[in-house]
C-alpha cells in the first residue's frame, strides 16, 4: 500500500501529480462539425480553481489549475439504416499544469492519454471503450480501462434533451486511482446531462448543460483499512467509514459558439464557463484529502466543493 502511495506524497503538503488521477472517464470528441468528414477533432483549454477527481478525491487545496486538452477521431463506418449505425476509433491527450503549488511543488502535475473505439447502433445508442492513462511527471502511472454506454433521445424533440449514461471505470494496474484504495477493482458512474440549446428558440449560440450523476464502487476501490489508513474523526486517527457510494455531483456549464465571429472554414470556436457541485458521501472518500496531504487534519477536509471553470475551444 505505502508503495501505491509513494507518488502522494511530496514537499511540504505533500502535493504531486498522482493526486490528480482518477479523471471523470468521458473523453471523447465533442459534437461533429462536419457529418460528411471522416475525421474530426478538437482543442480545449480549460481555467478551474480546482479538480475532483471520478472517485471523489480532491486534489488541491490552493485555486489555480489550467488544462489542455487535445483529441481526433476517425469514422471508419456509418450507416444509418442498419442495426450497426457507425464504427469510430480516436484518441487523445491531457495536460495539468497546478499555477500555484507550495514551495519545492511541481507546477506540472499531470498528463494523461488514451486511445479508444465508439459502436453506434439502433439509431439511438454507443458504446465506447477506451484505454485510459494517468501519467506523472514525478513517476508513477495509474493504468486503466474505461466502457460507456450512452443514449440520445434528441430524437424526441423534447426542449431539454436528458442524454442518459452509465460508464464502468476499471483501474487495472500501476497505482491505485484513489490514495487509499486498492488496483485491480472498479468504479460505475450514473448519469444524465440535461441540455437546452438557445439556438432554435432565440437564434442564440448558447447551450446550457447540467452534468449530474453519482459514483458508486466496491469498498476496496477507495478504502483498505490499514494502520497507515486511519485518518478520520476528530484527531484524524480513526480507520474511516464507507460504503459504496463516493460521489453526488450536479452544475450548470454553458457553452457559447464564436460562429458569428470566426468564420466556419477555420473550424468551430466557443467560449464556456461552468460551475459544478460535489457531495462526497463517505467518511473514506473525504480522508483521502488528508492521507494525500491536500489537508492537515480530518476536520479541515471538505465535504462539499463547488469547482469554478471557464475556458475557450475549437472542433472540426
Amino acid at each position: 500500500m505505502l508503495k501505491k502511495l509513494s507518488a502522494f506524497a511530496v514537499g511540504a503538503l505533500g502535493v504531486t501529480g498522482a493526486m490528480a488521477a482518477d479523471l471523470p472517464s468521458k473523453k471523447s470528441v465533442p459534437a461533429l462539425v462536419d457529418e460528411d468528414s471522416a475525421v474530426h477533432g478538437y482543442v480545449d483549454m480549460t481555467f478551474a480553481n480546482t479538480r475532483v477527481t471520478g472517485g471523489g478525491f480532491l486534489i488541491y487545496p490552493r485555486s489555480g489549475l489550467f488544462q489542455t486538452e487535445a483529441g481526433l477521431s476517425f469514422d471508419l463506418y456509418k450507416n444509418k439504416t442498419a442495426f450497426i449505425n457507425s464504427f469510430t476509433v480516436f484518441g487523445g491527450a491531457w495536460s495539468e499544469t497546478w499555477t500555484s503549488p507550495p514551495v519545492g511543488g511541481r507546477h506540472w502535475q499531470e498528463v494523461d492519454w488514451w486511445v479508444g473505439a465508439s459502436v453506434g447502433f439502433a439509431d439511438h445508442f454507443k458504446l465506447s471503450a477506451q484505454l485510459l492513462t494517468f501519467q506523472f511527471p514525478g513517476g508513477g502511472s495509474i493504468k486503466n480501462a474505461t466502457a460507456t454506454l450512452s443514449y440520445d433521445d434528441s430524437y424526441l424533440g423534447w426542449p431539454i434533451t436528458i442524454n442518459p449514461y452509465i460508464n464502468l471505470f476499471y483501474n487495472y494496474g500501476g497505482l491505485s486511482a484513489m490514495p487509499m484504495g486498492k488496483t485491480g477493482t472498479y468504479r460505475v458512474d450514473i448519469g444524465v446531462n440535461p441540455t437546452y440549446s438557445f439556438k432554435k428558440s432565440a437564434g442564440i449560440p448558447l447551450t446550457l448543460s447540467a452534468p449530474t450523476w453519482i459514483a458508486l464502487a466496491p469498498k476496496n476501490f477507495t478504502y483498505v483499512p490499514t494502520p497507515a489508513n486511519r485518518v478520520c474523526g476528530p484527531l484524524s486517527n480513526l480507520t474511516c467509514a464507507t460504503n459504496t457510494a463516493s460521489l453526488f455531483s450536479t452544475g450548470l456549464q454553458a457553452k457559447y459558439s464564436l460562429e458569428n465571429v470566426v468564420p466556419k472554414k477555420f473550424g468551430s470556436w466557443y467560449l464556456k464557463a461552468g460551475v459544478q457541485y460535489y457531495h462526497l458521501m463517505n467518511d473514506a472518500v473525504i480522508g483521502t484529502q488528508v492521507r494525500a496531504g491536500t489537508y492537515a487534519t480530518f476536520p479541515q477536509a471538505k465535504k462539499d466543493i463547488l469547482v469554478v471553470s471557464g475556458g475557450i475551444g475549437v472542433s472540426f
